[in-house]
């Protein structure tokens, strides 16, 4: 049998699109992912964190406002519709978020935990895809589908400096699982200039004083760049503004992507005064000055573990 379409990887991406397709009766779809279960970045899970947007832009809601997957009805089958309106943040919690995935990805037929795609073909003269996948009890399974949906996220990213360093080093995304070691040392220092970078800095700023521990933050950045969120320019979220971005040359295209990384690469403004807030709290608990370095402007060149 072919099938409509196949979907690689299950991020909120292919979840968000796995439940908008699931009623529908005319479309016919399988999502394959590698691990056993859902799990939104559970490194960065830090304790009051929340996502950048709210809860309108969850799975379902923006492209289908009827459907049961949306996020409100996910609080109240949990019971905790009222408790969430009254708490008057529309941006839910992140460890919130993970849950209603879970909650959705739950519901779910269509989707098959444990397939790792070991290939993807496709058949010049009928232009049909050929999905291989590895199962978890290594078996392969093959799968055929008119159209293919890309659903991998990104790989954690490290600078070239900093590969292969000895030492107490994590990504951000495995911070949770390296913080006590972190603490356990003289100086930590965070690198990089978006929200992760932000949250993780926020997350040490009150241990420095507690631990000892000297923290310095480096970015690349001339400041600590705010995302943009003003509501003109959230108009380029809508669906008129991608189709016409999307019938752009590729050249002009690139342009705008890095002309517009205030967008979304910025970190949040509550989350910056949040950190200059604390800064001054710290400052007037202790009575001297904070023990921390912030660094703009600044490249990493070189990097090596005593």
């Amino acid at each position: 049998a072919v099938l409509d379409l196949i979907g690689i990887g299950l991020g909120p991406f292919n979840l968000g699109l796995a439940a908008l397709t699931h009623d529908l009766p005319d479309v016919d779809g399988v999502f394959l992912e590698a691990r056993e279960d859902f799990s939104w970045h559970p490194g960065m899970m830090l304790e009051g964190a929340t996502i950048q947007v709210p809860f309108m832009a969850d799975l379902v809601t923006m492209a289908d406002p009827t459907s049961r997957f949306g996020f409100l009805n996910h609080l109240k089958q949990v019971g905790r519709l009222y408790p969430f309106y009254i708490r008057e943040d529309f941006n839910p919690l992140r460890a919130e978020y993970d849950q209603y995935c879970r909650w959705v990805a739950e519901q779910l037929d269509t989707i098959r935990w444990g397939h790792t795609v070991t290939a993807v073909e496709r058949d010049a003269e009928d232009g049909v895809y050929t999905v291989t996948a590895r199962r978890s009890d290594g078996t392969l399974t093959s799968l055929r589908a008119r159209h293919v949906v890309l659903g991998i996220g990104t790989e954690p990213a490290v600078p070239p400096v900093a590969e292969g360093l000895g030492g107490p080093v994590t990504h951000s995304g495995g911070y949770l699982d390296h913080r006590a070691a972190l603490q356990d040392n003289a100086n930590v220092t965070v690198v990089g200039s978006g929200q992760s970078a932000a949250e993780i800095y926020l997350d040490l700023l009150e241990g420095c004083v507690e631990h000892g521990y000297h923290l310095t933050w480096v970015t690349r950045s001339p400041r600590f760049f705010p995302m943009e969120y003003t509501k003109l320019t959230l108009e380029m979220t809508s669906p008129e503004y991608a189709r016409y971005f999307s019938a752009l040359p590729l050249e002009r295209r690139d342009v705008l992507l890095r002309e517009q990384r205030n967008l979304y690469k910025g970190i949040s403004a509550d989350l910056v005064d949040t950190i200059y807030d604390t800064l001054y709290r710290l400052r007037v608990e202790t009575g001297r000055p904070v023990p921390t370095t912030l660094l703009t402007n600044s490249e990493v060149r070189e990097a090596g573990w005593d």
